[in-house]
């Protein structure tokens, strides 16, 4: 389980891990100390979105409101669910006048700081227990990608797309016999398609369903094609290979 916190106040932040530290829970926990560097990494996508994140609001610095609707709307862009789905934003802030607010984007809880650790106790198990009913559908998501084409809008199943190439602001689907090229991000697709695909390299990101074999320097794609690895990215494309080929037996 990946857990992120987001405040300007470092203090704040300490104070969150060491009450998230307490509980025990097997997670993973990264900080931000601004909204703009949360979705700078959300939007390049350099990691996977958190499964909880908490969220501070002050008067300058962080605005945990402006992170909860730019999720929700890339959400509501896929055409996913914001409501009941993860990742599950619990705001942690002085500031009581932005509850209504914080509720008006689904967040999951709302707390005063400073917070009492037997309350924190109690939302953080609350939290916990929604991810493992919500990290099936996590999981089996997506069956199908929805592509946008000037005025034409198809949806193209994910096990039909060998590979993605980034194009300047366009990104390529590369089918078994057509390619499909559109206005997209590649980090947004990395993030989308996780895990069944491996961005590989800066500007490819492989259906792991169709490599055929690799090596450090390149790989090759069960339709003939090869494509540069970076070296940079190959210990981990051999750990995300195998693991996936581990759940396939």
């Amino acid at each position: 389980m990946n857990i992120a916190i987001c405040d300007r106040e470092e203090i704040i932040r300490l104070t969150i891990r060491r009450l998230i530290e307490k509980q025990k829970i097997d997670c993973q926990i990264i900080e931000f100390s601004s909204d703009k560097e949360l979705i700078q990494i959300w939007e390049h996508n350099i990691g996977v979105l958190p499964d909880i994140l908490f969220l501070g609001i002050s008067k300058e610095g962080v605005n945990g409101i402006h992170i909860a609707k730019k999720l929700r709307y890339w959400m509501e862009k896929r055409q996913k669910a914001v409501w009941g789905s993860l990742p599950l934003l619990i705001f942690v802030t002085a500031y009581q006048e932005y509850m209504l607010e914080a509720f008006s984007v689904h967040a999951f809880q709302y707390l005063l700081y400073p917070v009492r650790e037997s309350l924190f106790e109690s939302v953080l198990a609350q939290a916990v227990q929604e991810y493992h009913y919500l990290k099936p559908m996590k999981q089996a998501e997506p069956k199908e990608l929805l592509v946008r084409n000037k005025t034409v809008l198809r949806k193209v199943p994910t096990d039909d797309i060998y590979y993605v190439e980034s194009s300047n602001r366009k990104v390529i689907l590369y089918l078994s016999e057509e390619k499909i090229e559109y206005y997209d991000k590649i980090g947004v697709l990395e993030r989308e398609l996780y895990p069944r695909f491996f961005r590989i390299h800066k500007g490819y990101l492989v259906n792991m369903k169709y490599v055929e074999q690799y090596d450090r320097t390149e790989l090759r794609m069960k339709n003939g094609e090869s494509l540069l690895i970076s070296k940079y990215k190959y210990q981990e494309f051999v750990k995300a290979y195998l693991d996936y080929m581990a759940k396939e037996l």
